[in-house]
């Protein structure tokens, strides 16, 4: 979006979901290895709202720079497909370690956006609404539902386990991710300066939030694993059932979010917040990759075991999340403003502009 336009809430929106993303990856990526802490039978209705976060900005600025008119909509899906493409190949690189990572699971999804893009209202909503199905009814024909992460196993030429680990195989899969990105995609075609701290939009979210829990205890009668969630958990929902209820809470989040901190910081003056924001929302795949290297070298460098205690861990959290986010500024004032992801897309894909 051009300089004059840009509206600084959405960069900062995309600093807050990358900060809880890369706080949230260092914390139960070690934790689990440590000390299994992350079954993914339930998603965390405050740290898995940062990835949800982070794939519907992603879906919401692709719709939001279609509606720039300095921009060629023919050219721009042309390079969300090809940046789709890059990011799909990076994510590859690390599969072996990061299986449907996020560079994987964003590739996949701009990879589809020349063909839905310019689809109306009614049917992106139509495919979003498809794509909750598509999970609800894939768990009841009895494809695997992993609840810790497994490698896909076809054998005989099955193909449920493979459908499983796309679908299904925790958080490395692409639902209900997806659905968020689409969810942005419809939003982004709304308005987008919020009048005041609760538009009709926000409340809106609000609604989907109260919602989703209502949803949550009614998919939670008919799951079965009920037995193992029979005890009260405000702060979680359920996985295995997921979408009735995550995705709903994740897109009332994400819409709720994204105004407010629109709104908030509509006049913000402080050069040093405007330089942080839109750095790190301008260099956002170049964090991604500085915190997979530093969780990659992490894990293959030294004995896990060593931070079983909590203390250690903050520290280690603390500390590698620091150098995640000052790397990119270290990369722009010695090497070149655009950061080493940013500037492979470019390189490849070419500009969306005329």
């Amino acid at each position: 979006m051009a300089g004059t336009n840009r509206l600084i809430g959405i960069d900062v929106t995309y600093a807050f979901a990358l900060i809880g993303c890369v706080i949230f990856g260092f914390t139960y990526t070690i934790g689990d290895l440590v000390q299994s802490s992350l079954t993914h039978t339930k998603f965390n209705v405050f740290f898995d709202v940062f990835p949800a976060l982070f794939f519907f900005l992603n879906g919401f600025t692709v719709t939001l720079t279609m509606r720039d008119r300095r921009i060629s909509n023919r050219k721009l899906l042309s390079y969300s497909g090809k940046r789709g493409s890059v990011l799909l190949l990076i994510g590859l690189l690390f599969c072996a370690v990061w299986p449907m990572n996020v560079f994987i699971a964003s590739g996949m999804m701009f990879l589809i956006v020349p063909f839905v893009a310019q689809w109306n209202s009614i049917l992106l909503r139509i495919l979003t609404l498809l794509i909750v199905v598509l999970g609800v009814t894939l768990l009841f024909l009895d494809v695997p539902t992993h609840t810790v992460y497994s490698l896909p196993s076809i054998g005989g030429g099955e193909i449920y386990n493979g459908m499983g680990f796309l679908f299904f195989n925790g958080y490395y899969s692409l639902l209900p991710w997806g659905v968020f990105f689409m969810a942005g995609l419809i939003f982004g075609r709304s308005e987008i300066r919020p009048r005041g701290i609760l538009p009709p939009s926000s409340l809106v979210g609000i609604v989907l939030i109260a919602f989703s829990f209502l949803i949550n205890r009614y998919a939670k009668a008919l799951d079965t694993d009920a037995l193992l969630l029979r005890r009260s958990d405000l702060f979680f929902v359920n996985i295995r059932l997921l979408f009735p209820a995550f995705c709903l809470y994740g897109i009332g989040v994400s819409i709720f979010l994204l105004n407010l901190f629109i709104f908030m910081f509509r006049k913000l003056q402080s050069t040093i917040l405007l330089k942080f924001f839109q750095t790190i929302s301008s260099m956002k795949y170049s964090v991604i990759l500085f915190y997979s290297l530093i969780g990659f070298i992490t894990i293959s460098a030294t004995n896990v075991e060593f931070f079983s205690k909590r203390a250690i861990l903050l520290v280690y959290v603390i500390l590698a999340t620091t150098l995640t986010f000052y790397l990119p500024f270290l990369w722009r004032k010695k090497l070149t403003e655009q950061g080493p992801m940013e500037y492979l897309i470019k390189r490849i894909s070419g500009s969306a502009k005329k």
